[in-house]
C-alpha cells in the first residue's frame, strides 16, 4: 500500500476531525462523476453517512442509479468490515428509497459480509470500495492524484519521491527518439545511447579516440538494423549506455563527469553529428534529474561508496 489510511483520523474522536473519512468519500465519488445527493452530516444518519447518483448513459437515454453510502474506517485497528457492521443493508436502502448500497472501506470486507453483499445483488445494486481498489483509483488520474495529496499528504511525498515525474523546464516535452521505429525511450525508459569510434594507433602510442556516429535506439532489433546501417561503409568501435542511466541523479552526474574527462583528459574528440546527439540526451534527460533520488537509486549510490566507485565525484 502506497497511501497510509491511518493519516485520516479516527470517525470515533471528538476533536472535530471525526467526520474527515466521509468527507473523503465525498469528494472521491465525486470525483469519479457521482452527483452528491446529500452530504455528510453529524445528525441521526440511519446508517448511511451520505447519498450520491449515478448516471448511465445509454441508446434509450439516462438510467439514474441512487446509491445508499455507508462509510466505515477501521485502518487505526486493521479489523475488517464484518456482517454485523453492516446490519438490514436491503431496509436501509428502502427506507432512503435508494437503487443500491455502496460500502466505502478503509480496510476490507469480512467473508461474511462478501458473502451477505453477493446474495442482495439479485434484490439491488451492490458495488464497495476497499484500501486497494481507492488507492488504485486514486492514482490513476490526475484528479484522483490531486485529491490523494490533500488526504494523505505524507503518504503522498513519499509517493513523489518514488514516482519522479519529469520537471517542466522547457517549453516542449523531452523526447529522445528510436532512429528507426521513432518511440519516445524516455516514456519506458528501456533504450539505449550508442556512440561509434574510429581508433588509429602510431606505433605503440595511441592517438586520441574520434567519435563519429551517434544513435538512439530500441534494444534488440532496432538497435541491430541501425548498427548495421551505420556500419556499412567502414568498421567502427561501439559502445553504448542505457538511457535510465541518464535519468537517475548520480548517474547522470558519472555519465557527465565521464564525457568530461574523456574529452578534457584523454582528448578525445566527437563529430558534429555525435556531439549534437550527446548534447541532445543530456539536455532531455535533466528534467528527468532535477528532483529527490528514489529509494532504490539511493541504494545504488550505496553500492557504488562501497564498492570505490565514486572516484569521478
Amino acid at each position: 500500500m502506497l497511501l497510509d489510511f491511518k493519516e485520516i483520523p479516527q470517525a470515533n474522536t471528538g476533536e472535530g476531525l471525526q467526520d474527515t473519512f466521509e468527507l473523503f468519500a465525498r469528494d472521491f465519488l465525486e470525483v469519479l462523476g457521482y452527483e452528491i445527493l446529500q452530504h455528510p452530516d453529524r445528525g441521526a444518519d440511519g446508517k448511511k453517512d451520505l447519498i450520491v447518483q449515478e448516471n448511465r448513459y445509454g441508446i434509450s437515454g439516462v438510467t439514474k442509479i441512487k446509491w445508499l453510502v455507508s462509510c466505515k474506517h477501521y485502518a487505526h485497528s486493521g479489523k475488517s468490515v464484518n456482517d454485523a457492521d453492516e446490519p438490514n443493508i436491503l431496509d436501509r436502502v428502502g427506507v432512503h428509497e435508494c437503487d443500491g448500497f455502496l460500502g466505502f472501506y478503509s480496510t476490507i470486507p469480512a467473508t461474511s459480509l462478501g458473502t451477505n453483499l453477493n446474495s442482495l445483488k439479485k434484490k439491488i445494486e451492490i458495488e464497495y470500495f476497499d484500501r486497494e481498489r481507492i488507492e488504485k483509483t486514486l492514482l490513476e488520474s490526475p484528479k484522483g492524484i490531486k485529491l490523494a495529496s490533500r488526504y494523505f499528504p505524507k503518504s503522498f511525498e513519499n509517493y513523489k519521491i518514488e514516482n519522479p515525474k519529469p520537471a517542466k523546464l522547457f517549453a516542449q516535452e523531452s523526447r529522445i527518439e528510436c532512429e528507426y521505429c521513432n518511440k519516445n525511450l524516455l516514456e519506458d525508459k528501456q533504450g539505449i545511447f550508442v556512440i561509434m569510434k574510429n581508433f588509429s594507433s602510431d606505433g605503440e602510442k595511441p592517438k586520441p579516440s574520434h567519435y563519429e556516429y551517434a544513435y538512439f535506439s530500441c534494444k534488440g532489433k532496432c538497435d541491430a538494423i541501425l548498427k548495421n546501417h551505420y556500419m556499412q561503409s567502414e568498421i567502427m568501435y561501439d559502445s553504448w549506455a542505457d538511457i535510465s542511466d541518464y535519468l537517475s541523479p548520480i548517474t547522470y552526474i558519472k555519465r557527465q563527469m565521464a564525457w568530461m574527462n574523456a574529452i578534457h583528459i584523454d582528448r578525445e574528440t566527437l563529430s558534429q553529428e555525435a556531439y549534437d546527439k550527446l548534447r541532445k540526451l543530456f539536455l532531455n534527460s535533466y528534467p528527468y534529474i532535477s528532483r529527490e533520488q528514489t529509494t532504490g537509486e539511493k541504494e545504488n549510490v550505496n553500492f557504488y561508496l562501497e564498492n570505490g566507485l565514486m572516484d569521478w565525484l
